[in-house]
C-alpha cells in the first residue's frame, strides 16, 4: 500500500517523490519450499531485503559505499560507483534474491543508513549536539532533508534507529514529526510526501552531515 502525507509548501516534489516497488524481484529456487524455479517476491520480502542490503554493503564494501554516496545524483560518477557495488552477477548482500530491479534512490538511502549505523555512538551524539548548517535554498527533496536534519537531527536519527524500513512504525513516526516539515518548505502550496522517500532522504542527509563533520575535525 502506498501512503502519503500532505504538508504545506511551494515545491513540485512530484517527480522526486514517486518511488515505487520495482516490478521485477525474484527469490532464489527453493525459497518457497515447493518449486525449484525462482518465485516473484512480495512487497514485504523486497523491503526486508532492502533493509539488510544497506547494512551489508556498508560493512562489506564500505569504501565503495562511501564513494557511491559522495557522487552527485544522476552523474557518470554515480553510475560508475553503483556499478562497482553490483559488478558481479550475484551479490551476497541480496540474500535469497536472484534478481531485483533496484531503484538507485532506494540504494542510496539504505546504504546511508548502513553507514550511519557504523558510526561510533559519540559521533552520532556529536551530530545531534551540533547540527549542520541549513541549505541556502530548497529546490528538491534532498534540500528539504538537509534542512530538516539541520533543524531536527535527533528526531531524524530516531526515525532511522527505532523504526524499520516501510513499516507501520516508520509511518507513525513520520506523521508525528510532519508538523515540523513546513519550516523546510517554501510557502504557498500543499506538497505530498511519501514517508519512505522522507526516510531515505533524511538518511542520506544525516550521512553527509556526519561525514562533513568528520572532515572538518
Amino acid at each position: 500500500m502506498i501512503r502519503s502525507l500532505r504538508v504545506s509548501g511551494a515545491m513540485a516534489f512530484a517527480a522526486l517523490c514517486v518511488i515505487a516497488v520495482p516490478a521485477q524481484a525474484q527469490l532464489s529456487s527453493g525459497t518457497s519450499g515447493f518449486s525449484s524455479a525462482p518465485v516473484n517476491a512480495s512487497e514485504a520480502e523486497y523491503w526486508q531485503m532492502m533493509g539488510r542490503l544497506g547494512q551489508c554493503l556498508a560493512n562489506s564494501k564500505e569504501e565503495a559505499s562511501r564513494t557511491f554516496l559522495a557522487a552527485p545524483i544522476d552523474s557518470e560518477a554515480e553510475n560508475a560507483a553503483f556499478a562497482a557495488l553490483f559488478h558481479r552477477q550475484s551479490n551476497r548482500c541480496m540474500g535469497n534474491f536472484v534478481s531485483a530491479s533496484l531503484l538507485r534512490a532506494h540504494v542510496r538511502g539504505v546504504v546511508a543508513e548502513g553507514l550511519i549505523e557504523q558510526l561510533p555512538e559519540d559521533r552520532r551524539a556529536a551530530l545531534v549536539a551540533t547540527p549542520p548548517a541549513e541549505p541556502d535554498t530548497i529546490a528538491n527533496l534532498h534540500d528539504f532533508a538537509r534542512c530538516y536534519v539541520a533543524m531536527h537531527p535527533a528526531e531524524s536519527m530516531t526515525l532511522l534507529r527505532e523504526t524499520r524500513l516501510q513499516s507501520a512504525g516508520e509511518l507513525a513516526y513520520i506523521q508525528q514529526i510532519a508538523g515540523d516539515f513546513g519550516a523546510c518548505l517554501p510557502e504557498g502550496r500543499d506538497v505530498s510526501l511519501r514517508p519512505l522517500n522522507v526516510r531515505l532522504a533524511l538518511a542520506e542527509a544525516l550521512h553527509h552531515a556526519a561525514t562533513s563533520e568528520e572532515s572538518d575535525r
